[in-house]
């Protein structure tokens, strides 16, 4: 069962290495403004508009933060007893791994000594060094061990401030359509809206 978890944990932390890696990408947008009078108005009471809604988008968001407070401070008392769990089940994952990187390094010690004496005596047979290292079955790239690797973070102690921020990211919108109303209310006033892909993070990918 240790195992199986110490596998289960390893394969999320290598995805979330590889997805960490990735190009980030945002649709940004380029904004052309009416060229009459009437649609210049017109783009004003858009305005007023994204700016009515971006006040009340932040009075929810400020009432969805204070939710997402007391329902971390009712969780927390639970997450406080199931921690010492979790770390008793990363330290015997990590023993695992020492465990497992111990034999391995044993195992590779013992090899290359065989190698070395398998070398030293193919050589006093008047055989070329290179002959000899490539004709030993246990020669590095041959050695059927894969050196283990451990890569799991250490769970970190829960705390209020660490769980309203899990919460909110799940449940608390920053977005509540304002920008694109807007966009919508600009291009009826006649203004044109060019949207486009930027790369704003990992862009040497």
């Amino acid at each position: 069962m240790k195992k199986l978890l110490f596998t289960l944990l390893a394969w999320t932390s290598l995805s979330l290495f590889v997805s960490s890696c990735s190009p980030v990408y945002k649709i940004a947008h380029d904004y052309q403004p009416p060229v009459t009078k009437k649609g210049l108005s017109c783009l004003r009471g858009c305005q007023s508009q994204l700016n009515q809604c971006n006040q009340q988008c932040n009075v929810k968001l400020n009432q969805c933060s204070v939710k997402a407070k007391l329902q971390a401070k009712r969780k927390l008392p639970r997450l406080l007893q199931e921690y010492p769990q979790q770390l008793e089940q990363w330290l015997n994952a990590k023993e695992q791994y020492q465990n497992e990187l111990d034999w391995y390094e044993f195992k590779l010690e013992m090899a290359e000594a065989r190698r070395d004496r398998h070398v030293e005596h193919c050589i006093k047979q008047g055989k070329k060094r290179r002959t000899c290292r490539s004709s030993f079955g246990y020669y590095l790239t041959d050695f059927p061990y894969t050196r283990p690797s451990f890569s799991i973070p250490r769970p970190k102690k829960p705390t209020l401030n660490g769980e309203a921020l899990k919460i909110r990211k799940l449940n608390c919108s920053h977005d509540c359509g304002c920008q694109s109303n807007y966009r919508l209310c600009y291009t009826s006033c006649g203004g044109i809206v060019k949207s486009k892909k930027v790369c704003i993070k990992n862009c040497g990918n």
